[in-house]
């Protein structure tokens, strides 16, 4: 009956404004919306079609700060992405906020008057939308979501215990969202990256978002390949970024495929230290399990254990023989490919006898015998290590 009532009201107010008007969860999802009145524009068409306005409009909305504002303003358009200027005001009960309603100003001709009106009908939407919000088992089995992939055993057993998840591999992916202080808008990016990626899983799918990092697990129905995880993994990180704006670093890991549920949290622990790969190499935005190699292992070293004394001797001296930087790129690649000098000189673009050129002068300037496995390990991890060093902006020669 309140929704019949909200819709009533948001129709009423469109025809009194002759403007579009539209309700939106906290999440600038649509709820309600009025008649056209000629003034859509593309953003809206979306929405109405698809219950979504974009990853960039959404993105545009919030940065406005709407959420945080006390009394109507207004929210300048964007051509690039089809928004016409908006006028509105967050739908507030005691403090909580519920919502937005928001008023097509493609003119710019909104008086002040109205926007007081705007304020007006806010208030008498509020109380109507707090009777009908969605209950509160949604957050509760988060919350339940996020302890079975946490790391503490008790509250792990305790939320499988209430969770019913339909047997099957699951797979997770884990988005990491960096954004300074702004947590209202880190949660709401997360969030909505993951509910978009739920709802184009072929099957099911759980969520949760904990700080500043959200997870979506796959079940058993939804199991696809690794490239397509991976490439939907590239999408989530995108439509975050969208939300959160200029100045967010979003990066995604996806972990190994477990048994079941009981086991997602390594699923979950796999593509936490997944994602920190991808923050802290920084080659790419979303990086697979499997394919993390020794990195999966020196990411869970904290980043305070970095410093010079972690790097081998004769690599520093190396680096400090070579100004260049030439005899480290092939050390590297020779290491890279296994001590294969047909397959490095290849990856390098160099001939062989060039290859065994610079390799005897790797061997000269640091004393070592490249064809000790022992050797190559030190030197291979090494390298591996300067990279996380520069990652974290410590010079490691």
């Amino acid at each position: 009956m309140s929704r019949d009532s909200v819709q009533a009201i948001v129709d009423r107010f469109g025809d009194e404004l002759g403007r579009s008007v539209v309700v939106n969860d906290p999440y600038v999802r649509m709820l309600f919306a009025s008649r056209h009145f000629g003034d859509e524009d593309p953003v809206r068409i979306r929405a109405m079609l698809n219950r979504d306005a974009g990853s960039e409009a959404i993105g545009h909305l919030l940065a406005s700060g709407i959420n945080q504002w006390t009394k109507p303003g207004r929210i300048a358009g964007s051509d690039a992405i089809g928004l016409h200027s908006r006028a509105g005001v967050p739908i507030r009960w005691r403090g909580e906020v519920l919502g937005q309603i928001l008023v097509i100003d493609a003119d710019g001709g909104i008086t002040d008057g109205e926007l007081t009106r705007i304020g007006e009908v806010a208030a008498e939407i509020a109380p109507l939308m707090v009777v009908d919000r969605a209950p509160q088992d949604s957050a509760q089995s988060e919350a339940l979501v996020a302890a079975a992939l946490g790391l503490d055993d008790g509250r792990r057993e305790s939320a499988l215990a209430e969770l019913v998840v339909q047997p099957g591999a699951v797979r997770v992916v884990t988005l990491m969202l960096h954004h300074g202080t702004d947590t209202d808008l880190t949660s709401i990016a997360l969030r909505h990256a993951l509910v978009a990626a739920r709802s184009r899983s072929r099957g099911d799918a759980l969520l949760a978002v904990d700080g500043s990092s959200g997870h979506l697990v796959y079940l058993a129905t939804a199991m696809r390949d690794l490239d397509t995880i991976v490439a939907e993994a590239r999408a989530m990180a995108r439509d975050a970024a969208d939300v959160a704006g200029r100045g967010a670093s979003i990066t995604a890991g996806v972990g190994a495929e477990a048994a079941g549920f009981a086991d997602a949290w390594l699923s979950a622990r796999q593509a936490g230290l997944a994602a920190s790969i991808a923050r802290r190499v920084g080659q790419d935005p979303v990086v697979a399990w499997e394919n993390a190699g020794v990195l999966g292992v020196l990411a869970r070293v904290p980043t305070a254990q970095w410093d010079r004394t972690a790097v081998p001797d004769e690599l520093r001296r190396l680096a400090e023989a070579d100004r260049s930087g030439r005899l480290l790129e092939t050390l590297r690649a020779f290491l890279d490919h296994a001590g294969s000098g047909p397959a490095a000189a290849e990856a390098l673009f160099i001939h062989r006898t060039t290859l065994y050129y610079r390799l005897d002068r790797i061997r000269d300037a640091i004393g070592v015998d490249l064809d000790d496995g022992t050797v190559r390990l030190n030197l291979h991890l090494g390298l591996r290590v300067a990279d996380l060093m520069r990652a974290e902006g410590i010079e490691p020669f």
